[in-house]
């Protein structure tokens, strides 16, 4: 192979090499991680210029080149599979070739040398984890915030909208006491609230970058004022308080903060499952099923039954969440290639992560958009609350725990309704009526943030 590249390829022979040493997948690091690695290059240059270890010329050319790459046309000359090496250096590598060539193209051309220009004060084993952090704690700011708040903000309208719409609820899929359908909707919106502020705390963990310790941690070669000057151009750039982290053996040899704010994912994701998964319940029929929601027509329907509407938008979710939790699986193993003062599984670890972000936000913007926007509330809850036999609850504190069990008893043998029943036992209809008023046993008469006039 040449070490002049073709007129076509402004990668050179460190990235030839790595193409050739490993045709895994044939899939290449992320767009998301590619952007996050140029752009440390760039801020990494405006400092080396202050710095005085690199030329006004050379800088400019390294800015210009990253910032031509940032137009997103010319990704195709990262090349190197994710199934690398460990630590990505290969990757490193190829930005490094990359902006050297484009500099080299430029008008008037600079001489740039991809490892002593570009990769002043650094190493793929500080650059790399500091891209990968940086690229996750983007895409979650970026993609899965703005989706969830979204999905927040809809399900609290919803909680509004059903708020006076009585239902039985469930525990143990077996009845349960009077509730109001948005006391339910209520729930899932602080499920996702509270999701939200995980993913937050997790971008503030990831904010901590190890730049600067460029080898094993010890900082050998890089100027002492290079990451903390790298790391506040990257904070003003991506309004995020990236900082250089306070020790870098640990920021260069683990996944802790990849780990943890991957967990955080996951465990959104599984909040979404949880919902997603009650309303397909709460929506099953629509004349064999519980039948107290009907999920929007999205015109997938069945091959050989006419008219069938099933849940597919909310069925796209639970299969991008199984896709989650595997990632989730692939990014806590990777833990395992953290030995002595380097992780080695990194790349599999910045591909994983950003593929569940990435699926992720578009299913909830998806669920959003086709499906709880347009969900609707039908009279079945009202209906079983009528005839609920775990309305003898309410009689407990007026006849016993015990007499009231023999009239839950006697209902469901005899399938009389509870009034007609409680009858039978003595009760009159007058106490009946004071005693047993499901909106009362449902409690909350305004919907959060409701006050009572007057």
């Amino acid at each position: 192979m040449s070490d002049v590249p073709e007129a076509d390829q402004l990668w050179g022979e460190a990235t030839g090499h790595a193409v050739l040493a490993f045709p895994v997948s044939g899939v290449p690091m992320p767009e998301e991680f590619l952007t996050a690695l140029v752009r440390v290059k760039r801020a990494a240059a405006q400092a080396n210029v202050e710095l005085g270890l690199i030329s006004h010329a050379q800088a400019k050319a390294i800015v210009a080149a990253v910032d031509l790459l940032l137009d997103g046309e010319l990704w195709d000359q990262f090349p190197v599979d994710v199934y690398q090496t460990g630590s990505a250096t290969s990757s490193n590598m190829n930005a490094n070739e990359v902006i050297a060539e484009l500099a080299r193209r430029a008008e008037p051309p600079v001489e740039l040398l991809p490892h002593e220009h570009v990769n002043r004060c650094q190493s793929s084993n500080d650059v790399v984890p500091t891209a990968m952090r940086i690229a996750t704690a983007v895409a979650l700011r970026t993609q899965l915030l703005p989706a969830l708040d979204a999905f927040e903000a809809e399900l609290a309208a919803k909680a509004v909208e059903f708020w006076d719409v009585l239902k039985v609820a469930r525990t143990h899929l077996q009845d349960a006491t009077p509730m109001r359908l948005g006391q339910e909707f209520h729930g899932y919106a602080g499920q996702v609230a509270r999701a939200r502020r995980r993913i937050e705390a997790a971008i503030t963990g990831l904010s901590e970058l190890p730049l600067g310790g460029t080898a094993v941690g010890t900082g050998l070669n890089a100027h002492p004022e290079f990451a903390a000057r790298t790391c506040a151009r990257l904070a003003a750039e991506l309004g995020i308080g990236f900082v250089e982290t306070d020790n870098h053996f640990c920021g260069q040899s683990t996944l802790d903060d990849m780990i943890s704010a991957h967990a955080a994912v996951t465990t959104a994701a599984l909040a979404l499952h949880k919902i997603g998964c009650d309303i397909r319940l709460l929506a099953t029929g629509p004349r064999a099923g519980l039948g107290e929601l009907r999920v929007p027509d999205v015109r997938v329907s069945s091959s050989i039954m006419p008219g069938k509407v099933p849940p597919s938008v909310i069925e796209s979710l639970t299969m991008v969440v199984a896709r989650v939790v595997g990632n989730d699986a692939a990014v806590t193993f990777a833990q395992t290639g953290s030995v002595l003062e380097l992780n080695v599984m990194m790349p599999v670890v910045i591909d994983a992560a950003l593929q569940s972000v990435r699926l992720l936000s578009a299913a909830v913007w998806n669920v959003n958009r086709q499906c709880l926007q347009g969900l609707a509330a039908t009279d079945a809850g009202p209906a079983n609350v009528r005839r609920s036999v775990m309305l003898t609850t309410a009689l407990s504190p007026h006849i016993g725990y015990h007499a009231a069990a023999e009239i839950t008893a006697d209902a469901l043998a005899s399938g009389d309704e509870i009034e007609e029943v409680a009858a039978r036992h003595g009760i009159t209809p007058q106490q009946f009526a004071d005693w047993v008023d499901p909106v009362a046993m449902a409690g909350d008469p305004l919907p959060p943030g409701r006050e009572v006039s007057g």
